[in-house]
């Protein structure tokens, strides 16, 4: 494994690997951070130059194609007619649009069984089979169109003589229960788009931040925040209407001024698929209308569901009183031939508006509400058993900015006297995307210390939620290993034992206070073997990892790299037949950075150059 310096675990958010670019990742006064929140039913993206940063000045992206008012999101859709594509809002009503294609990039069996044969995933399927495309060409095609998008709108504000004389560091969002090889598609899928082509401003560098992260960033450095220090605040980033991924990371405030926050415990995190609270809507409607929902076209379904229910009822519902009615207007064409009155049973139907009770709306959100109270208690529970006490819940995500949820949260947790915390602001479905930007500006500031201290708000450390590690051979010892591990070496004419693991970080460890490991290890080659060299990395999410292979350990990637090091170059090595080899002869070394990992090879005590590096998950 040849030096990782361009690769670094990203311990806190499962496994994987941020991919800092090939150039230097630095931010100076002639870098454009670009922050994108990739969301799997609507996504945004905001932007800042280090001049607007040091002035508390991130801006967020709020007009659309298609969009004739200001929105801090755009619908993650797609609709492929003959040679057009059309995007987000510009899909027509009566379209039937590619959508959650983002959840394409997940295998099968880490989507809950809903999730998997949930109606817009199959048809995503469907519709990579029918055109001969890939998980990744329908989100190279979006991020494609979203990039153009961003661009000609920061051209727009900014002139763009500016904009094509600064360099481009761009921060996506991932959720960070995502695994490495999620990320990895991610990666490609942007490469793909044209995100990183070439500039004349430069090379423009690309890296990865998980959600909870990205809000944290962006909630807590909003003018007005109070915090205390060893103040644990839980980030519930709550998705938008079928909240898939529920992210949630507690941090620990560890100082004010700068304001510097620790993660405390070990987030947690599930793809929640049981109930979808917009498919739960709609099957309200169709219960509540019968035959007639049937008449409805495809426009006309899309109307009920955007207008009424996505932009009207399910973004201001909150319990006011048994007499309060929530509206949706149902096209005409459901009452041909019938008439838009009933009021035989509730909820009533008057001029073909049903009149939703509050217990009716309620049913829509649940399930939801029961998966979220779990992983939100998971992390309270963990924090005290860690002798600390959670001070505050920060919601954000789209679901995350219903007054329903929050009052929900607020009457749960009222009695323990943890404070419920929304992104504020006019757009506060911003709140993801203006984190990346922050994050982007963290991560790139090298020098001067000054203004990195001068930085509102910082993540300081995460803690593992998996272990890592490298398998090796070791010299076979009964005492120690299985016998289904021993194995003949025919070139050391000894008993070896494979399956071996070195572990390198073990989960629930803090990062930052996790000091730099290195290991020794050697191998024995008769042929030249080209001078590549592979390690295979692997993971746990085991409490206790085991010292060997077994089922809870995972292959997360191999890392493959070319050696400077020519084979004629390496040692020789005799074993008792007197047959002669070469012995490459090496050191592992793991540097804990902050919030992450880097990994570095030796080779007779010289760091090997980070070049000719592969990454395969």
């Amino acid at each position: 494994m040849e030096g990782l310096a361009p690769y670094s675990v990203l311990s806190g958010a499962g496994d994987g690997y941020v991919d800092r670019g090939t150039g230097s990742l630095s931010v100076s006064d002639d870098t454009l951070v670009i922050g994108i929140d990739f969301g799997t039913t609507n996504s945004g993206a905001a932007w800042a130059t280090l001049e607007d940063i040091k002035e508390g000045q991130v801006y967020p992206v709020t007009r659309w194609p298609g969009c004739n008012r200001e929105e801090a999101k755009a619908p993650t859709e797609l609709f492929y007619e003959d040679d057009k594509l059309l995007w987000g809002f510009e899909v027509p009503n009566d379209a039937d649009p590619v959508r959650w294609f983002k959840l394409l990039l997940l295998k099968e069996e880490d989507l809950d069984p809903d999730t998997r044969v949930s109606e817009p995933l199959l048809r995503a399927r469907k519709m990579l089979k029918e055109n001969g495309k890939s998980e990744t060409d329908l989100i190279a095609d979006y991020l494609h169109k979203l990039w153009q998008h961003v661009l000609a709108v920061m051209a727009q504000d900014r002139g763009k003589t500016i904009v094509d004389e600064l360099r481009f560091h761009v921060v996506i969002t991932v959720p960070a229960i995502w695994k490495g090889y999620a990320r990895q598609g991610m990666k490609k899928a942007a490469k793909q788009s044209g995100i990183l082509d070439h500039r004349a401003a430069g090379q423009t560098t690309l890296s990865f931040v998980p959600e909870p992260e990205a809000a944290a960033l962006a909630t807590l450095s909003e003018p007005g925040r109070k915090v205390q220090p060893n103040d644990v605040f839980v980030v519930c980033d709550a998705g938008g209407g079928t909240v898939f991924v529920q992210d949630l990371i507690s941090y620990r405030v560890e100082s004010i001024e700068p304001l510097q926050l620790a993660e405390a415990v070990e987030g947690t995190g599930g793809l929640c698929g049981g109930i979808f609270v917009d498919e739960v809507f709609e099957r309200l409607c169709k219960s509540r209308l019968g035959r007639k929902w049937d008449k409805l076209s495809k426009a006309g379904i899309n109307e009920v569901m955007k207008r009424e229910w996505e932009n009207g009822i399910k973004p201001q519902f909150k319990l006011q009183g048994r007499s309060k009615r929530y509206i949706a207007s149902i096209p005409a064409e459901a009452f041909v031939g019938s008439s838009n009155n009933d009021s035989s049973r509730e909820p009533i139907i008057r001029h073909g508006r049903i009149q939703f009770r509050e217990e009716d709306i309620e049913k829509a959100f649940a399930g939801v509400f029961a998966d979220i109270n779990k992983l939100v208690d998971g992390q309270i529970r963990k924090s005290r058993q860690a002798g600390m006490r959670v001070s505050g819940i920060i919601l954000v995500g789209g679901l995350g900015c219903s007054p329903r949820l929050y009052e929900h949260l607020k009457r749960r947790y009222q009695k323990d006297n943890i404070n419920l915390v929304q992104s504020s602001g006019i757009k506060p479905r911003s709140a993801i995307c203006r984190g990346a930007v922050w994050k982007g500006f963290l991560d790139g500031i090298e020098a001067p210390q000054s203004l990195a201290r001068s930085m509102p708000v910082a993540i300081t450390s995460t803690i593992a939620r998996a272990s890592y590690g490298i398998t090796f051979r070791a010299d076979f010892d009964e005492n120690t290993h299985l016998r289904e591990d021993k194995t003949w070496d025919e070139y050391e004419l000894r008993w070896k034992a494979n399956n071996q693991i070195t572990w390198f970080l073990k989960k629930g460890e803090n990062v930052s206070k996790k000091n730099q490991v290195r290991y020794s290890y050697y191998e024995i080659h008769k042929t030249d073997f080209g001078g590549v060299m592979k390690v295979d990395l692997q993971t746990s999410e085991a409490e206790q990892p085991a010292p060997r292979k077994t089922p809870s350990v995972n292959k997360l990637c191999d890392i493959v790299s070319i050696l400077d090091v020519p084979f004629q170059a390496l040692p020789n090595w005799t074993n008792d037949k007197g047959e002669s080899f070469k012995k490459l002869s090496y050191d592992v070394e793991m540097v804990p950075s902050g919030a992450t990992l880097e990994f570095n090879i030796y080779i007779d005590g010289k760091r090997q150059k980070s070049k000719d590096i592969t990454i395969t998950f």
